[in-house]
């Protein structure tokens, strides 16, 4: 693939998989608060309601629920107040507190966790994680069996991602490297994360494709002009990704 400052980029033939070569990065990304509260503010200001209602829709009534990297909790947070039968874990590097929601803090490979759960939700993780792979087959064996395993994750095959491929070949690598930084080791297409599920014993019973709110985009710039500017052609393209299937975002529903 093109150059990336970040890192050496790969894509396997065989799957379609793009990934970057953790090796080859300077620094990999961290999760501090900052993560929150700069660098992403506008994705956790503006929580993705309709895909968590889409979501919570596969929770049986009085069902468990364990969301993978929850971050502070905004999907459990919401289905505690749509769904305040349902019981709710989550966990993640960084600390949580809710009065109805249980929080483990750790990493969920490594991490004892006696409980099988009904539903089992991985929103926007797994282009994080280094092995995805073992991240996967973890997340399978703390679904009960019978139950559902929810993984959601952009889609690179989308008009967004091709655009920023394009662009690169023409010398504007603004979206490619904005795309493809360190932020996501894994660039998931439908077949290749389709294939990474059913390869850990899964059957895909749904594959959605969808996009982010527009107004949660964060964008490189500060100016409002410029920001309402390129958060306009971001509609356009999210309106473009709907009609031909090639959004932004893909989320696959599984059976265990």
């Amino acid at each position: 693939m093109g150059k990336h400052p970040d890192a050496d980029i790969y894509r396997c033939k065989s799957c379609t998989h793009a990934f970057s070569d953790i090796a080859s990065m300077p620094k990999q990304e961290e999760y501090g608060a900052d993560y929150f509260d700069d660098t992403h503010r506008r994705w956790f200001e503006h929580p993705n309601t309709q895909l968590f209602d889409r979501v919570a829709a596969y929770i049986p009534q009085g069902g468990s629920v364990l969301d993978v990297g929850c971050g502070r909790g905004d999907f459990l947070r919401h289905v505690h107040r749509m769904r305040p039968d349902a019981k709710l874990t989550g966990i993640d590097f960084a600390p949580n507190q809710h009065e109805s929601i249980r929080f483990l803090q750790g990493d969920v490979i490594t991490l004892d966790i006696s409980q099988r759960f009904d539903v089992v939700v991985s929103l926007s993780v797994i282009e994080h994680v280094p092995d995805c792979v073992a991240f996967a087959r973890r997340m399978v064996e703390l679904t009960k069996q019978g139950g559902s395993m929810i993984v959601n994750t952009p889609n690179e095959a989308s008009i967004l991602y091709g655009m920023g491929r394009a662009g690169l070949s023409f010398g504007v690598s603004l979206a490619f490297n904005r795309l493809y930084s360190r932020h996501h080791l894994h660039h998931f297409t439908p077949t290749s994360l389709r294939r990474l599920l059913e390869s850990s014993g899964l059957t895909v019973s749904k594959h959605l494709m969808h996009n982010a709110p527009v107004k949660a985009m964060d964008l490189p710039v500060r100016n409002a002009a410029a920001d309402a500017v390129l958060r306009a052609g971001v509609w356009a393209v999210f309106a473009a990704g709907s009609i031909t299937s090639k959004t932004y975002l893909q989320t696959i529903v599984c059976s265990a």
